[in-house]
């Protein structure tokens, strides 16, 4: 039961304070009523004296707010004073102090040192009794004071080592818990970082090779009949590679950089991460590798979180480039992107016409898995399968936060225009 008011509204304690405050004050009252002749130290009015007892009894008490800090120091001082209690101190017997300490030495400690502070209670305690006997007016009774006192404080101290053993075993097994949880939220962690980085590794030299290797077949056909056509792949071939070469500088840059400040020369070039914005870039790619694609875009398209905005040009990408590399250049891909008021949807549809040139370039069968990864990192969607004469990605993706997107300033002029444009 909680009881309000019990200190004053002007002064803030801490839960440990208010905690220690109750404690002392049991323990003190508990060592006057029960083991030191309480009758005696009522009669303060006439022996005032006695303010002196009751004073040594409250500061003798004190130290013990440490004892989860300093066990052994606070164990020691308890050791003192209660043996020095005995002859100087008349009618109190400061017997629970030490009790309490011993607790806090096995909680603690070892094994050995708490084993040590056990074997040293034992002079206390026997001072204690002693005392106890002192204040015991009746002889008839002094042998009964002797075993009921001596058994009782031997056996509270035993509880104390014992009760302070156990609330060592479980302290420490609950931080081995906490320690498995947090190696286990760290594999986690760890887990879905390497997932992430494969999926951006995947990406990039998926859609690089496809390109480079269709460019150089090409290019190999037609190399005794039409040499600037053999140019040009080339030099398709030359920027392809050092985009991708960019891309993997920029990802390798933020997986090495442990120095957020580090050197500007290693890190000023890297190449921003892509977006949307990057469509006609990645357009232009795949007209290059032979492979025109019609984008139809409908709504108002909004700004999108970096991380969404990643996503969303890599399912674009992945989703393109699977076409080239399974169907080929005859595909007829159509790209159509609809901004709703919370969503993207992302559909790729294209007509099974395979190519020879298409047959000779094995996926490894981590595309879709990847980009389904990436949909539901992202909180959305994704489906791939057959869809009439063809086959169909269709991809949503939820809105990070409201306002005008990149793509459309540099895909579409006009706001909110709907149309076709062949890339």
């Amino acid at each position: 039961m909680k009881i309000s008011g019990w200190i004053p509204s002007g002064i803030h304690m801490p839960p440990l304070t208010k905690r220690d405050v109750l404690l002392l004050s049991a323990l003190f009252v508990f060592n006057c009523i029960v083991y030191s002749s309480w009758l005696e130290l009522a009669q303060v009015v006439t022996r005032p004296w006695l303010l002196l007892v009751w004073l040594y009894g409250l500061v003798g008490l004190v130290p013990l707010a440490w004892r989860d800090q300093a066990p052994v120091t606070v164990f020691a001082t308890q050791w003192v004073l209660t043996v020095a209690a005995w002859p100087i101190i008349a009618h109190y017997i400061p017997v629970v102090g030490i009790v309490v300490a011993l607790y806090a030495v096995s909680v603690h400690h070892s094994r050995r040192a708490s084993l040590l502070a056990l074997l040293a209670s034992c002079i206390p305690i026997g001072v204690d009794v002693a005392a106890s006997l002192s204040v015991t007016h009746h002889g008839h009774a002094l042998f009964e004071v002797f075993i009921t006192d001596g058994a009782l404080l031997v056996g509270a101290a035993v509880w104390a080592w014992g009760f302070g053993r156990v609330t060592q075993a479980n302290l420490r097994r609950v931080q081995d818990l906490e320690r498995e949880q947090e190696s286990a939220r760290e594999a986690a962690v760890l887990a879905i970082e390497r997932r992430r980085i494969a999926r951006e590794l995947h990406d990039i030299v998926s859609h690089a090779v496809t390109v480079i290797v269709l460019q150089a077949a090409g290019a190999s056909r037609v190399a005794k009949t039409d040499f600037t056509q053999v140019t040009r792949s080339l030099a398709h071939i030359e920027t392809t590679g050092k985009q991708a070469m960019a891309e993997l500088r920029r990802l390798l840059g933020v997986l090495g950089d442990s120095n957020p400040a580090g050197d500007a020369e290693g890190t000023g070039d890297l190449k921003p991460q892509p977006g949307l914005a990057d469509l006609p870039e990645l357009l232009s790619s795949l007209a290059d590798a032979g492979m025109h694609v019609t984008v139809h875009i409908e709504g108002t398209p909004a700004e999108l979180d970096s991380g969404i905005d990643l996503t969303a040009y890599r399912i674009v990408q992945e989703g393109l480039v699977n076409v080239l590399k399974h169907v080929g250049k005859n595909a007829n891909p159509r790209l159509r992107l609809v901004w709703g008021a919370r969503g993207l949807f992302i559909q790729i549809d294209n007509t099974v016409t395979r190519t020879p040139q298409a047959q000779t370039l094995p996926g490894g069968g981590r595309g879709l898995v990847g980009l389904r990864e990436r949909a539901h990192a992202a909180g959305g969607t994704l489906d791939a399968g057959p869809h009439e004469d063809g086959y169909r990605l269709t991809a949503t993706i939820p809105l990070a936060t409201p306002g005008v997107s990149a793509v459309s300033r540099a895909s579409h002029r006009g706001r909110g225009d709907q149309g076709k444009v062949s890339a």
